[in-house]
């Protein structure tokens, strides 16, 4: 019998960084961190939430 296949992906490192930033979204992909999170809540100003998902879509 075979052992069952596990398809998930070791993930070693997290980095959480603000999503506001494309030279600091650039900076963090190219760590070669296993995982990226970027937030939009506390780590972005009210006035730049709208610039900042922008910002993630364009990374």
């Amino acid at each position: 019998m075979t052992p069952p296949q596990n398809n998930q992906r070791l993930r070693r490192s997290l980095l959480f960084m603000p999503g506001d930033s494309l030279r600091k979204i650039e900076k963090a992909i190219a760590l070669g961190v296993d995982s990226i999170v970027m937030d939009l809540e506390d780590g972005v100003a009210l006035s730049q939430k709208e610039a900042a998902r922008a910002t993630i879509l364009e990374a």
